[in-house]
C-alpha cells in the first residue's frame, strides 16, 4: 500500500493471511507525509501453515530536502521537484492489476497534481 497525507490521519491497515502450504506473501506499507498529516501504517500477517513464507515492511517518512536540491540544482522548481517525487512514490507496477483499476488509480493521481502536490 502507497498513503500520502496533506494534512489528514491516514490508518493505513494491510493484513494477509497464509493458509496454503508452500506460500509465499510480502506485504509493503509506505507513507509520504506533506506539511502536517499523519500515518499510521500497520502490517500485519497471520501464518496458518508451517510451510509458507511471509513478510512485511513498513515505513513513513518526509521527502528529504537534499532530493529536492538534487532536482532543483537541475533547473526544477521546489514545486517541481516535490511533485516528480510524489508521482514516483505513487507509481506502482503491481502485476495482474485489472487495467481498469489501473486507470481509476492513474486517474486519481492525476487529480492531485497541482492540488496536493
Amino acid at each position: 500500500a502507497r498513503t500520502l497525507s496533506t494534512g489528514g490521519k491516514i490508518i493505513a491497515r494491510g493484513h494477509l493471511v497464509g493458509e496454503v502450504p508452500g506460500i509465499k506473501a510480502h506485504l509493503e506499507c509506505k507513507g509520504l507525509i506533506l506539511g502536517s498529516g499523519v500515518i499510521h501504517a500497520i502490517p500485519e500477517l497471520e501464518g496458518k501453515s508451517p510451510d509458507l513464507e511471509m513478510s512485511h515492511e513498513a515505513a513513513v517518512g518526509r521527502i528529504g530536502q537534499e532530493e529536492i536540491e538534487y532536482l532543483m540544482a537541475r533547473g526544477l522548481s521546489e514545486e517541481e521537484a516535490t511533485s516528480v517525487i510524489v508521482r514516483g512514490f505513487l507509481n506502482v507496477d503491481i502485476k495482474g492489476l485489472p487495467k481498469q483499476l489501473q486507470d481509476e488509480i492513474d486517474k486519481a493521481i492525476k487529480q492531485g497534481e497541482g492540488k496536493f502536490f
